[in-house]
């Protein structure tokens, strides 16, 4: 089996789908008026301020977007997010990287999507992309269907996503038979922890520096990773 691993936000799309899910949301809420609003934005900017630093603290922005869901009712939440996916999401997604994951169907690769921003919002993108695995953190339910706030599992950034990453694996080559070759791709230092992982791989690894921040781009240069530039980030 050869698999290749494809964070989403400023990899595969343009733009950061968690921090324009939590602004939609928290926009879209009766909540979200005045002051209220003015303080999720806040802390919304913040978070992704740390996150472009290194600085973030993963649980703490997890617990924070989960909450966004718990206080809300759920039919809600499903109809802004097909509004989301529809007005934000789907005109992001550009012919190149369409064409990219076409070409690794054909050559025969499994395709994992692993991504920070969490499952409520990104499995219906991972299906509008074709990408029939995903892996990312992932909102505990009632049984009405309605978010507690709390956490299933791991979380998805740096080494949590490599954990899921390595279920992933362990899942697919039980179905699949032995991994062949693995390749990650990603923009950000926070995803070091996989490329490194998939650099080392056996009997063949590649970690590709996708539209890379800063600090990530230097470390591809001094490891002798693939750099590639799909579009410029916004």
């Amino acid at each position: 089996m050869k698999l290749a691993v494809f964070d989403l936000d400023h990899t595969l799309l343009p733009i950061d789908s968690g921090d324009a899910w939590s602004h939609w949301i928290a926009t879209k809420s009766s909540r979200g008026r005045g002051d209220e609003l003015t303080l999720l934005q806040e802390r919304i900017e913040g978070y992704a301020d740390a996150y472009r630093t290194g600085t973030f603290v993963a649980l703490d922005f997890i617990h924070f977007q989960f909450g966004l869901l718990a206080r809300e009712k759920r039919e809600d939440l499903e109809r802004w997010r097909a509004e989301f996916i529809d007005s934000v999401v789907r005109p992001a997604v550009l012919p190149q990287v369409t064409e990219l994951l076409e070409e690794k169907r054909r050559e025969g690769w499994k395709l994992l999507l692993a991504t920070g921003t969490h499952r409520f919002v990104t499995d219906p993108v991972a299906r509008m992309l074709g990408i029939p695995y995903l892996a990312a953190a992932t909102p505990e339910e009632r049984p009405d269907g309605s978010f507690t706030g709390e956490l299933v599992g791991h979380d998805s950034y740096g080494a949590g996503k490599l954990l899921l990453v390595r279920e992933w694996i362990e899942r697919l080559t039980q179905e699949f038979g032995p991994l062949e070759a693995l390749e990650a791709w990603s923009d950000s230092i926070n995803d070091l922890p996989l490329l490194e992982y998939a650099a080392g791989a056996k009997p063949a690894g590649r970690a590709v520096a996708a539209n890379p921040d800063p600090r990530l781009a230097g470390i591809a240069r001094e490891r002798g990773w693939e750099t590639v530039r799909l579009f410029e980030k916004k």
